[in-house]
């Protein structure tokens, strides 16, 4: 019996295949315990530095004091709170450090977290106080899956499409609803992110895609005489 060859492009490796800078583990870290520390001169009020760390429109604003923009995405209203943003934060630090460097994660993160806390507390009245990090981890995750959905192209759209819509349901859809927790944020920190994701895949789409590794597979298909 004669059999057919038929030939099929596969993808075997692309820019997400290997972690791409080793000290992202460590950098991840570092942070990690800076917030930690920041956080614990902001829970200690008769410490040196601990009231020019948090942001209010007066402060800001009327003030003129825009580093506390910066400064309040660092820190966090007390233990639980550093615990329930810690563990994305240095999830999703890690993986954007390891794939797309330093200057993504913490930099640009932290820049873009001072715009986020600026946009906030426009809308905030004039004594109440952003803390936390939340903005930034939601700004991590739509540049994390904004460049996924571009850069895995081997897998069928739709496909991708799913895994996008189930992550961002079970993830980052809240459950419950707290006056305290600024939520604003979150969709600001998200939205920006998936347009520096973007911009990222734009301009660096040529290096993106020549990492890709293709390999010709063949399909044998059998010639089979049917009977009639």
């Amino acid at each position: 019996m004669d059999e057919l060859v038929e030939y099929e492009t596969k993808v075997i490796g692309n820019f997400l295949s290997k972690e791409r800078f080793a000290y992202a583990l460590p950098l991840t870290f570092i942070v990690l315990v800076g917030i930690l520390i920041l956080s614990n001169i902001y829970w200690h009020p008769e410490m040196y530095l601990s009231e020019y760390l948090k942001a209010t429109p007066t402060l800001v604003f009327e003030n003129g004091e825009y580093w506390r923009l910066f400064t309040s995405s660092l820190i966090h209203g007390d233990l639980s709170h550093f615990l329930s943003n810690s563990l994305m934060l240095s999830l999703m630090g890690y993986f954007v450090t390891a794939y797309y460097s330093w200057y993504i994660y913490p930099f640009l993160s932290v820049l873009m977290g001072g715009l986020i806390n600026y946009s906030v507390l426009l809308s905030f009245n004039r004594d109440i106080a952003i803390v936390g990090a939340s903005g930034i981890v939601y700004y991590l995750w739509g540049f994390w899956l904004i460049l996924y959905l571009f850069i895995q192209r081997h897998i069928p759209l739709s496909r991708r499409f799913m895994k996008i819509a189930a992550i961002f349901l079970a993830l980052l859809v809240p459950t419950s609803f707290a006056a305290n927790i600024s939520y604003l944020a979150h969709g600001i920190g998200f939205i920006l992110g998936l347009l520096t994701g973007l911009l990222y895949f734009i301009v660096n789409r040529k290096f993106i895609f020549s990492l890709e590794k293709k390999i010709e597979v063949a399909n044998f298909i059998p010639d089979i005489d049917y009977k009639i």
